[in-house]
């Protein structure tokens, strides 16, 4: 039995990564198709500091070389500004 997850963007059912964190650094894996063609994902969770992570995202079409294809920084939000009664704005 494989557990699957739905995508809140696309309402669509993905394959489930697995992986966890050590300490302040993360790694998750999982499969995928690109094009068509199977393909390995990694996802990588780095805290910097208290208010900032970094995201990495990569692929591998032979699982040895991954080939990194995205990648963001996150900032905590300033709660007063983003939400309303504990929950987001909208």
């Amino acid at each position: 039995m494989v557990d699957l997850l739905v995508s809140s963007a696309s309402g669509k059912l993905e394959a489930p990564v697995v992986g966890g964190f050590d300490g302040e650094h993360g790694e998750f894996y999982g499969e995928d198709v690109d094009g068509g063609k199977p393909v390995k994902v990694r996802y990588t969770w780095n805290k910097v500091d208290d208010d900032h992570a970094s995201w990495e995202q990569a692929f591998s079409y032979d699982d040895r070389h991954w080939e990194t294809n995205w990648t963001a920084d996150f900032t905590r939000a300033e709660p007063a500004a983003v939400c309303e009664a504990g929950r987001p704005k909208r």
